[in-house]
């Protein structure tokens, strides 16, 4: 028969050994079979996640925790542990590994926690995991307010131009999506949502901001196909620049540095004023210098948006007092007390909390406000005395001949 690194010898008639895992280790050398039976399915690899929600902005989204509804759920210790098994309404892909959360038992409080899925049925709907330290049974726990959660986990991503099928034919918010069909990733964060497209970089398939799917318990099958670039790519490429050039020592602390640069530039990328993004904040702002606003929309000429009535979506930029932009617009944020309206002793309001003033001008639309009890070298003032005041202001009456005269305004907090 043939022997190690011999192959086929023609005395023996080219006997052929029935064993070609034998065959190809005598050929090529001792582990050369598994190679090939690693290499040979590299063409039909695939990853498959199921789906979590449709988000606002139309996003397939995997940021938010997803809860699963549960037929049944049943407990049986063994003296040390407890395992739990809980039966799905309908099948759903869960893994081995995969964190699950249990909440709402009554019968035993401790059952309330977070567990690693240990087993799952080939037809997706028997999940498995233990309760270490607990010897508990019981074969029908009241689903009376019980809730089954899979856990958001940051480990499966879908990039730009990956290719997916789906697992069945889906509708979700206007969209229609077939199964067996190739769909390409585009708009992906890179960590937890994406859309679909049908060609490859083409417009993302349009889908309503948090639809529900029909079915909602469908998977994504993502093609990994292995190819002779990506073999290639794991070959170090030759240093030909020994004295400037290396590679790291640490691989792992190199990736983890480079996760935890992502995970900050996320963060402080949410801070940020994004223009695809709401701009409201309730946040405390300081600058320095002046600012300038656009108002390409009109919001400082059209009455009604000046006022910020019948708007839809976010206000004009500006600073606001109460409902109203303090500046960049002709809108006096003082009002007259509709209470008093007309009256002699009318009060001037403001929704504002924290109030500077400038040049506080009193005007009723055609002439200046007139203020009587006032004669040239007053010496005694009679009349109305301010009965109670918390506030005075320092300001400057002038007469029609431009005179002023400096008086206080007396005003008060209510």
């Amino acid at each position: 028969m043939a022997i190690s690194n011999q192959g086929y010898r023609r005395d023996l008639n080219l006997q052929e050994t029935t064993n070609d895992t034998v065959a190809l280790d005598n050929l090529a050398g001792a582990g050369t079979a598994d190679d090939i039976s690693y290499l040979q399915n590299n063409l039909r690899n695939t990853s498959n996640v199921g789906f979590n929600k449709i988000d606002s902005n139309g996003f397939f989204s995997f940021a938010t925790d997803r809860l699963i509804s549960a037929s049944a759920i049943s407990t049986e210790g063994d003296g040390t542990n407890t395992t739990i098994t809980v039966t799905l309404t309908n099948s759903y892909l869960l893994k081995f590994g995969d964190l699950v959360e249990l909440s709402g038992i009554t019968e035993n409080t401790s059952l309330n926690a977070q567990y690693s899925v240990t087993a799952v049925s080939p037809d997706l709907k028997t999940i498995t995991f233990v309760k270490s330290g607990l010897n508990y049974t019981n074969t029908s726990i009241s689903l009376s307010g019980v809730s089954f959660k899979l856990k958001v986990q940051n480990i499966f991503v879908f990039t730009d131009e990956d290719v997916l099928n789906l697992s069945d034919d889906v509708s979700v918010g206007g969209a229609s999506l077939t199964k067996n069909t190739n769909y390409y990733v585009v708009q992906s964060d890179g960590i937890s949502k994406f859309k679909l497209s049908t060609t490859l970089g083409g417009s993302a398939i349009s889908i309503t901001g948090s639809a529900t799917a029909n079915p909602d318990n469908f998977q994504f099958k993502r093609k990994d196909d292995v190819h002779q670039q990506q073999v290639i790519n794991y070959i170090p490429p030759e240093v030909q620049d020994t004295e400037n050039f290396g590679y790291p020592s640490d691989i792992n602390g190199t990736i983890d540095s480079t996760q935890g640069n992502i995970e900050s530039a996320e963060y402080f990328t949410l801070k940020k004023y994004r223009s695809d993004q709401s701009v409201t904040t309730s946040e405390s702002i300081k600058f320095e210098g002046s600012i300038n606003l656009h108002d390409p929309d009109n919001y400082n000429q059209t009455g009604s948006l000046v006022t910020n009535q019948g708007v839809t979506g976010a206000p004009a930029p500006g600073i606001y007092i109460g409902d109203t932009r303090a500046f960049s617009s002709d809108n006096n944020p003082w009002v007259e007390s509709t209470a008093d309206s007309g009256n002699a002793d009318s009060k001037l309001t403001t929704e504002s909390e924290e109030v500077s003033i400038g040049e506080l001008a009193f005007l009723d639309g055609n002439n200046s406000m007139v203020i009587t009890g006032i004669d040239n070298d007053v010496s005694t003032v009679s009349g109305v005395v301010a009965s109670s005041f918390t506030h005075k202001i320092p300001i400057q009456v002038q007469d029609g001949s431009g005179n002023k005269e400096s008086f206080y305004l007396l005003v008060s907090t209510s």
